[in-house]
């Protein structure tokens, strides 16, 4: 699997990976400020922003299992650093699924590097998310896990919207 990617290729994809996970201590808290008096896990409200990064690697780098890479990179990235909270080893399922499930809607899309797909990708992958933590961790009941995930998708609706600004931009920059 590694083979089809570049040096440049791997260390975007991991870059990015490390970005999301530095972000989480510093925005974390304020997400968490704003969802918990809501009742709603600040995974599912914050995880859109953390998404965004999962989604601007996969267009920059554009070749299948970028998602899915990113995920794998990032579970272990938040177990090595001992940040994957009350998730524990089950952030290799949590963080990789919504990889595998990006990396199949990105595949199925046409014109992948518009907003609407940077949008859909986000959003999918943080319902993925939030839904696995709720029934895998949280065991929350459905009438909450379709709540959840509802703001998930909004959230990853926003993430999406990020990242294609952030993609816009440093595409009109030259640096991509």
């Amino acid at each position: 699997m590694l083979k089809r990617f570049s040096a440049m290729d791997l260390i975007l994809i991991a870059a990015f990976a490390a970005v999301g996970i530095a972000i989480k201590p510093i925005v974390g808290p304020f997400f968490k400020m704003i969802s918990t008096p809501l009742g709603i896990p600040g995974g599912s409200f914050g995880g859109g922003f953390y998404l965004m990064w999962m989604v601007l690697a996969m267009v920059i780098v554009d070749k299948a299992y970028t998602g899915t890479l990113f995920g794998i990179i990032q579970a272990i990235g938040v177990l090595v650093m001992g940040m994957s909270g009350n998730q524990g080893a089950v952030s290799l399922i949590s963080y990789t699924l919504p990889g595998i499930l990006a990396d199949l809607l990105y595949l199925g899309l046409r014109h992948r590097k518009n907003l609407y797909v940077q949008m859909t990708l986000c959003a999918f992958a943080n319902a993925l998310g939030a839904l696995l933590t709720g029934i895998i961790i949280f065991k929350h009941p459905p009438i909450f896990l379709a709540g959840i995930t509802g703001m998930a998708l909004v959230s990853g609706i926003v993430g999406g919207i990020l990242s294609f600004g952030i993609y816009k931009s440093i595409k009109e920059l030259r640096i991509i």
